[in-house]
């Protein structure tokens, strides 16, 4: 009875009442007429309530087994003491037989329902009003009903992912519709550049580096360095003294207007390892050697102005980018020292520096105008096994590393396209030399992010720290590089990443250097002994 739903049909109580009254209605004549059988009859008379009770029980499950009280097995009325009622559970019975069954059946503390054995009491007993009750099976009903509910429930699921897959097909058409105007203009690029690059082709293919000067600079293989002025239209190539009498090493100056040597300026005590040209006060060099010291030269008077002292051997050294009174010296100990021009006494300060105690063998400022570069006013640093670059925050300068394999030759940064140029020499895990061009952004706290654009080859082996540069021809950036295992020196596209040149050249190459002069491209190369000069054109 617990699944089934109740129907109020037509009443068929008198019907019942009929059947019933005609086999029952004078109890006392038929227990006579009964007792008068049994004297004539005693067979007849055994069946006469067997076949009354087995009559009734016809009539009952005739009209409906379901209108029986389950207690009594009798009819319930609609009216009377055995009238039509249900307990909280839901189940039906006479009225006085579930009385009866509650009040003398069970004791006070275990009255249940006698048929789901479901706590009741005589308070829960509600009379109901009907005047016939019929159970219906509904099973079939509910499942169709929970398979029609599950079958709308995943229409409207499908057509939410149709909507959303719709929406996405328009947005898809329309950034394909975007990407395919896109293809079309780079399409029409392409050819341009490629006519372009064709008549670049005629051109350079005509054109080339020859050497057009070759000076001896040094007989004991003491060159390291050199370096070009453009507003005294010379160069300077560090060296050691040829005056016994005043032994040591300096600087020679080179005329680039007719390639010819000029004065020698005496400057440290043991050899120069780095030089570099102050960004405003064109006449002033910044220089820095094995004798710990670090000197300022006004290089048009050939004068010292001022030599600041350290505790250990110097390697390399730059100007700031953010103020020019500053300029950094890279030491043998792994240490950076900032100096002042105007605090002529002692160092201004001594730069935090990771825990690598390698040499400073390059050191690299970056403008504070290059916005688009991390480390903007500050500078990077390359010691032989790490490379760090540092910004300038809170009035002191702070070191993110940048993750590229070393070992470290040199450091270079192009102002014109914000390139950093970093060389490396060989290692376990890559065996050939490496100049990697590539932007740096900021990253997280500790680390900087290094876009590389092009890893250049340079060979099987580079024994020297030999540093590279940057040469610009017609719109073009090249990086020149000593190549020990070719003996040249390949020059490689920036904007192409081929390889567009390669000079012979016979001497182990340390240092190189590019400059202008009307209109004239020129790219110097040191050797220990010798400067060569090679024109473009």
């Amino acid at each position: 009875m617990e699944n089934m739903d109740y129907i109020v049909l037509d009443d068929n109580e008198d019907v019942i009442d009929e059947q019933w009254g005609q086999h029952n209605a004078d109890p006392v004549n038929d227990n006579v007429s009964d007792n008068e059988d049994n004297d004539s009859n005693p067979d007849e008379a055994d069946e006469g309530p067997e076949r009354a009770k087995k009559l009734k029980e016809e009539v009952v499950e005739e009209i409906d087994s379901g209108q029986a009280c389950p207690i009594c097995m009798d009819v319930w009325s609609n009216g009377g003491e055995h009238r039509l009622c249900c307990l909280r559970c839901g189940h039906l019975f006479g009225h006085s037989c579930i009385l009866r069954w509650l009040k003398q059946g069970c004791t006070s503390g275990t009255r249940r329902c006698p048929q789901c054995n479901r706590k009741a009491a005589i308070k829960d007993i509600r009379v109901l009003y009907a005047k016939k009750l019929s159970a219906v099976d509904t099973t079939e009903l509910d499942n169709l009903k929970t398979d029609l509910n599950n079958v709308t429930a995943e229409r409207n699921r499908l057509q939410m992912e149709l909507s959303r897959f719709n929406l996405r097909q328009s947005l898809y058409d329309s950034q394909l519709k975007s990407l395919k105007s896109r293809i079309a203009e780079l399409e029409t690029q392409q050819t341009d550049l490629n006519i372009q690059l064709k008549q670049g082709s005629s051109r350079t293919s005509t054109r080339k580096f020859h050497l057009e000067r070759t000076l001896d600079i040094c007989k004991e293989s003491e060159c390291r360095v050199l370096d070009y002025n453009e507003w005294l239209n010379c160069l300077v190539v560090s060296q050691k003294s040829a005056n016994s009498v005043f032994p040591g090493y300096g600087v020679k100056k080179i005329d680039t207007e007719n390639f010819q040597p000029l004065q020698f300026i005496f400057l440290h005590s043991q050899q120069i390892r780095d030089v570099a040209f102050h960004s405003v006060q064109k006449e002033i060099l910044l220089s820095v050697g094995f004798d710990k010291c670090a000197k300022i030269t006004d290089i048009q008077n050939n004068v010292v102005v001022h030599t600041y002292h350290t505790e250990s051997q110097l390697w390399s050294c730059c100007w700031s980018g953010n103020s020019s009174n500053i300029f950094m010296v890279g030491a043998q100990n792994g240490t950076i020292t900032k100096f002042d021009t105007r605090q002529t006494g002692s160092p201004v300060e001594i730069v935090e520096s990771p825990r690598d105690r390698t040499p400073v063998v390059s050191l690299a400022s970056i403008p504070s105008c290059s916005r688009r570069t991390a480390c903007s006013g500050g500078f990077i640093a390359c010691r032989l096994n790490s490379c760090y670059g540092y910004e300038y925050r809170d009035a002191k300068y702070e070191h993110k590393q940048i993750h590229i394999q070393g070992p470290f030759m040199s450091v270079r940064y192009d102002e014109k396209n914000h390139h950093i140029l970093i060389s490396c020499r060989p290692n376990a895990t890559i065996p050939h030399a490496r100049h990697v061009v590539c932007t740096i952004q900021a990253g997280t706290e500790n680390e900087i992010a290094c876009n590389v654009i092009y890893d250049f080859n340079g060979g099987s082996s580079q024994q020297l720290l030999s540093r590279p540069c940057h040469v610009n021809i017609d719109d073009d950036t090249y990086v020149a590089a000593h190549q020990e295992s070719t003996k040249s020196i390949p020059l490689w596209s920036v904007s192409k990443g081929t390889q567009d040149y390669s000079i012979p050249v016979s001497d182990p190459i340390v240092d190189l250097c590019s400059f202008e002069i009307k209109h004239n491209i020129f790219l110097a190369t040191l050797a220990k002994k010798k400067l060569r000069i090679y024109n473009y054109g």
